[in-house]
């Protein structure tokens, strides 16, 4: 009787406890891993995204210049990018959208010897 109260409670415990497996997106990066991509990897490793219901997977392209293509083509769920890439890949009418902002400012620079 003993070991079928404990199966029952077990049971009950399991009813009540809510597993979901975490949503996978694929996340491509703009290139190789860099310092603009420090949140992302802040998250990850954080278990930020974990927190969140998320199981991100990180990919580094072998061409920077895909990324926006490999996003439209449904190849990723979100893709990073830069800004002035963003309105020619509209003005061609490629199908993506802007959803968020890593860094808030240029990271142009003008470097000299």
């Amino acid at each position: 009787m003993n070991r079928l109260l404990r199966a029952i409670a077990s049971l009950l415990l399991l009813a009540t406890v809510n597993v979901q497996a975490a949503e996978k997106v694929r996340l491509l990066l703009d290139w190789f891993i860099n310092p603009n991509h420090a949140a992302i990897f802040a998250a990850q490793y954080s278990g930020a995204f974990k927190q969140q219901g998320l199981d991100v997977d990180m990919i580094a392209p072998a061409d920077s210049a895909s990324v926006p293509l490999l996003l439209a083509a449904g190849k990723a769920d979100l893709a990073i990018s830069y800004q002035p890439q963003l309105y020619t890949l509209v003005d061609k009418q490629v199908p993506v959208i802007r959803v968020g902002t890593l860094i808030n400012q240029p990271l142009n620079t003008l470097t000299a010897v």
